[in-house]
């Protein structure tokens, strides 16, 4: 009896030890922005070479990796990837007689899945008040824009830590005069890079979109051509102007190639 005591004590004090092996480990990865080093990559629900695939991913692509398990990388979904919310969790706040092109998500833990059917599989989680970009109405679902808090996972072997730009791509690091574009180009934004900083404005309707630990940004501002930036700044301040049009003065503080531009606010006006 008491030799079965002591194999107890000895099991439970391993198990013990390897749970806090595992803390350690996780506690010590450090998500960083890498590219995919290989062409028609797929990347997957879960990491295992079975899970179903969410998408194809190509050589040269961004990716922003959050965290790692064994052989695996979790990572945003990009743009390409299909994602969808049930249409009674959400509240449109852009309708038009096109229909609803961005709502608000009117619950907490709300589910983001990779088709339009309760059994498809979750691929993220979003709470109250986050603003999502609606693509399509299928029914009683909306295809969506994939959120920041959405994932996949993709071979460790098939991601590069080293940004790779092409030579084609290369060039000065700063711009001697502002470009400023009209509305209904790629952007609406006014840019100027001083002394390697790259100044902004824009306008746009200001939404909150919660803190993560590592996470910059707190609020994020969609355009009329429904562009989104990031924002950094006094979050006070922003809640007070949520769901306002505005328009922000600040630096592009975002990593290249990142998958949203991330702007560090100076100045934030309220338009009439």
């Amino acid at each position: 009896m008491l030799l079965n005591l002591k194999y107890r004590i000895a099991f439970l004090c391993l198990l013990f030890s390897l749970s806090f092996t595992g803390v350690v480990f996780a506690a010590g990865f450090t998500a960083f922005s890498g590219q995919i080093n290989a062409d028609d990559i797929n990347l997957r629900v879960d990491a295992t070479v079975s899970s179903k695939v969410v998408c194809i991913l190509s050589k040269g692509q961004a990716v922003e990796v959050v965290s790692e398990v064994y052989d695996w990388y979790k990572i945003h979904l990009p743009k390409t990837a299909p994602s969808y919310i049930k249409k009674n969790l959400v509240e449109c706040i852009n309708n038009t007689p096109d229909g609803c092109f961005s709502a608000k998500v009117a619950g907490d833990r709300v589910n983001i899945r990779l088709g339009p059917s309760e059994s498809s599989w979750i691929i993220g989680k979003v709470d109250n008040s986050t603003v999502v970009n609606i693509i399509q109405d299928e029914g009683s679902w909306y295809k969506i824009e994939p959120v920041y808090q959405s994932y996949g996972w993709v071979n460790k072997k098939f991601i590069s830590k080293e940004m790779v730009v092409p030579e084609e791509n290369k060039g000065p690091a700063v711009a001697l005069q502002p470009v400023a574009l009209a509305t209904g180009s790629q952007t609406t934004a006014t840019q100027q890079v001083v002394q390697g900083a790259e100044q902004l404005v824009v306008e746009g309707t200001v939404s909150p979109y919660g803190v993560v630990l590592w996470r910059k940004a707190t609020h994020k501002l969609i355009t009329d051509n429904n562009e989104v930036y990031f924002l950094k700044g006094n979050r006070k301040g922003m809640d007070s102007l949520n769901y306002r049009k505005v328009k922000v003065t600040g630096k592009l503080i975002s990593p290249k190639n990142s998958r949203r531009p991330i702007i560090e606010v100076d100045i934030i006006e309220v338009l009439k």
